[in-house]
Formats: structure tokens, sequence, C-alpha cells
């Protein structure tokens, strides 16, 4: 199963931050854009993980078109796709 979430880029001064609009306290980092990205798909997927186990409640999708006026300068919105794994695969 496959989850999309919005998420906003933005520069640091030690590389970039990718915070989720809807994963309360869920973001990624790293030196490059590259490794935030990956980052925040690792830690996107171990919060919808964990959120299944404790509640099966998923947070419900903010449209980006919704979120395009509270970006501020130097902020990028992308969508982010969370490939969750399956059960018994080995990793």
């Amino acid at each position: 199963m496959t989850f999309y979430y919005p998420a906003v880029i933005k520069k640091t001064e030690k590389g970039y931050r990718v915070d989720y609009i809807d994963l309360d306290q869920c973001f990624g980092e790293g030196p490059t854009l590259e490794e935030a990205l990956a980052d925040a798909r690792y830690n996107g997927v171990t919060w919808i993980l964990t959120e299944q186990e404790d509640t099966a409640d998923l947070p419900p999708q903010t449209h980006p078109d919704d979120y395009r006026s509270q970006l501020k300068d130097g902020e990028e919105l992308t969508m982010i796709a969370l490939i969750m794994p399956r059960e018994g695969w080995d990793e």
C-alpha cells in the first residue's frame, strides 16, 4: 500500500529539512536534498506503521492547493509517496 502526503522542503544551515504537513512531528533532515527526502520517507513510513499499531487511524491528507498560501519565502511544497512494507518480506 502507498500513502501520499504533502511536505514542505526548506534549506537550513546544515542542509535541508522536510516537514510533513499532516504527520505530527514527522520530518526528515540531511546535508543534501536527496538525503533529507530519503530520511523523510523512512520516518514517514515508521510514523504510519507506529500509528497503525496504536490507533489504526491516519490523518487525512491536506490537498497541496489548500496549503500553498501558507508557504514562506524559500519553502517548497512536494508530495511524498510512502510505500509501506509487506509483512513477511525480508528487509
